[in-house]
């Protein structure tokens, strides 16, 4: 038996790490290009294990997007992301949150985190909404 209220709060989470990314491009100048990434990269990860949860019942504990996706795939939904824009998503998850982790982020890296997460929540949704 599926838990729904599981999945929702698994979104809910991820809608909220989407929300504060958009805060932060729309708020705040120059860009916090490392924090957009960061939040964005949480929100697709929160989204997708949702949707492992909800599918499979389950999720691994790890921060890679691309790993998640295709477990995604194999567990019957696909969320059409790039392979390349799953390895760049998982860079998210860590080189944006030490000084020391060397990766250049750019306002192109924020667009692209928002695109994503907005495309991942909103299929995310959508699959809960088709399953409940």
């Amino acid at each position: 038996m599926r838990d729904f209220d599981v999945v929702k709060e698994w979104l809910r989470y991820a809608q909220r790490d989407y929300d504060i990314a958009l805060h932060l491009n729309e708020s705040f100048h120059p860009l916090p290009v490392e924090n957009i990434c960061y939040n964005c990269q949480q929100a697709i990860e929160k989204a997708l294990k949702g949707v492992l949860i909800l599918m499979v019942g389950d999720y691994p504990k790890t921060h890679d997007i691309r790993e998640l996706h295709q477990l995604c795939k194999e567990a019957g939904v696909d969320f059409t992301l790039q392979p390349s824009a799953t390895r760049t998503l998982t860079r998210f998850a860590t080189k944006s949150r030490y000084p020391d982790d060397v990766y250049d982020f750019t306002e192109a890296d924020a667009e692209m985190g928002l695109k994503y997460a907005k495309q991942v929540l909103t299929q995310a949704k959508e699959v809960l909404d088709k399953t409940e």
